[in-house]
């Protein structure tokens, strides 16, 4: 597989001009490819209906979209979709916003901005909701003007309102699944008494509701086997970890539980230890496949501590790589090198304990505290890349280890800081793209460009 790899990659090649290589590099040839393109456009979007015209220079269709949209709605006039598109605005909605709801629900475009539009934009902003939250629920959902103002948003709003003790709660709810207000008081109702007949105390329903919306969705059959299988697996209804389980068994499909199980089981634990761990903690299960071996990693590999230790201790596994193992135990480490910690030391207090706490019992009362602090310190101000973060970019984009630190990689990082104003922001856009680092160096004016355009367009 690396080989195939490696003669999928052209590296210090020379490549000899071809014709169809002068063809489409001749800068009149592709200018005037441009402006047939151009008119051809132009006369396609001519020759079809005005629905798909106006999809196409109103609201930013391409013109394939469009086609395809317009089995969906149809106009012969600008009147009603261009009073529609006010509406939008005047509320604050940008283009890519309304290209994104219209996008999903072309018939949006026929809807009565005075009986239909406008009710349910000032029912979003009697509950509470800010502007930017109702713009943002209805360019990802817009499925809610389809539904009775009065029959149905108003009771379903009302529902989970009285069932959360909060409007403040109910709101974050809805944000995190908008399709919530689609659901019927009936359905909902139902899913909560199946929890009720179950034992689940009222405050739990409500963490569950408030975590998980998505859970009124469910099978009622389906949702009342796997409230079964949770209690068959140790959980107490009455306890938060019951709702806990429940969360993280309907938010991971069975091919991924069972690649976290396989995680799990290569390093030695068997299917009781993950058990017993699951019960204690249900987040457990919930990390990510490189988060589970970063931190088996660091804990076995450079701590030399038992894999069992960390099973019977799950909730380790919930804390920040970067914010909180990794520095607590790089202190450990270099306690354990100065002989001021035993090298079998086993705490779990060492990594669950707070800062001003652990600072005082780990780090001040030491006679190197300074050069320890120093230590820690350091080890805190790491420039926010976690170890899975690692893994992902290398193994994503392994050319990076080929580049020179000081000469590519740094001053990419630097031109990217400059660029888009901060550290957080880059790092996220190196996750998500690691060639961003060589593309920087090849072509710095291309994205600069590129970035003013689409300021521009925003």
């Amino acid at each position: 597989m690396f080989r195939l790899l490696c003669k999928s990659i052209v590296i210090g090649s020379s490549v000899r001009a071809s014709p169809v290589h002068y063809f489409f590099g001749n800068p009149s040839i592709l200018s005037c490819l441009r402006n047939i393109s151009s008119v051809n456009t132009d006369d396609n979007i001519k020759e079809h209906s005005f629905t798909v015209s106006y999809l196409v220079n109103k609201c930013g269709f391409s013109l394939k979209s469009a086609l395809q949209a317009s089995k969906q709605v149809h106009f012969e006039t600008p009147d009603r979709p261009d009073s529609v598109l006010a509406v939008f605005k005047n509320y604050g909605f940008s283009k890519s916003h309304i290209l994104n709801l219209v996008r999903k629900r072309p018939e949006v475009l026929l809807s009565k901005p005075k009986t239909t539009l406008l009710p349910k934009l000032g029912f979003f902003q009697s509950k509470g909701f800010s502007s930017p939250d109702v713009i943002k629920i209805i360019s990802s959902y817009p499925w809610v003007f389809k539904y009775s103002l009065q029959n149905q948003l108003v009771p379903a709003f009302d529902f989970l309102e009285n069932s959360l003790q909060s409007d403040a709660v109910a709101i974050k709810a809805i944000k995190r699944f908008p399709r919530i207000l689609n659901v019927t008081v009936e359905t909902m109702a139902r899913v909560v008494d199946v929890l009720r007949d179950n034992g689940v105390p009222e405050k739990n329903i409500a963490l569950l509701i408030r975590s998980r919306p998505s859970i009124m969705v469910s099978n009622l059959e389906n949702f009342k086997k796997l409230i079964e299988e949770v209690a068959l697996m140790g959980f107490h209804p009455s306890k938060s970890r019951f709702v806990g389980a429940i969360r993280v068994l309907t938010s991971v499909t069975r091919s991924t539980w069972e690649k976290k199980l396989d995680v799990h089981r290569k390093w030695g634990l068997s299917e009781e230890e993950i058990l017993e761990a699951f019960v204690k903690f249900p987040w457990f299960m919930s990390l990510s496949e490189e988060k589970i071996m970063a931190v088996m990693d660091l804990f076995v590999n450079k701590l030399g501590w038992e894999a069992s230790y960390i099973a019977k201790n799950p909730s380790f596994s919930s804390y920040s790589l970067e914010k909180r193992l990794i520095p607590r135990a790089s202190v450990l480490q270099f306690l354990v090198s100065k002989g001021l910690v035993e090298k079998s030391f086993r705490s779990l207090a060492f990594f669950n304990t707070p800062e001003d706490k652990f600072r005082q019992m780990y780090i001040d009362h030491h006679a190197e505290s300074a050069q320890i602090l120093k230590f820690y310190e350091e080890k805190l101000n790491l420039s926010g890349f976690s170890s899975p973060g690692h893994v992902k970019i290398i193994s994503s984009y392994p050319w990076i280890l080929k580049g020179s630190l000081e000469d590519q990689i740094v001053p990419a990082f630097d031109f990217l800081e400059n660029l888009l104003q901060s550290d957080a922001v880059v790092i996220v856009a190196i996750k998500r793209s690691p060639r961003i680092l060589k593309r920087i160096r090849t072509q710095p004016s291309i994205m600069i460009s590129n970035l003013e355009n689409l300021k521009k367009s925003l």
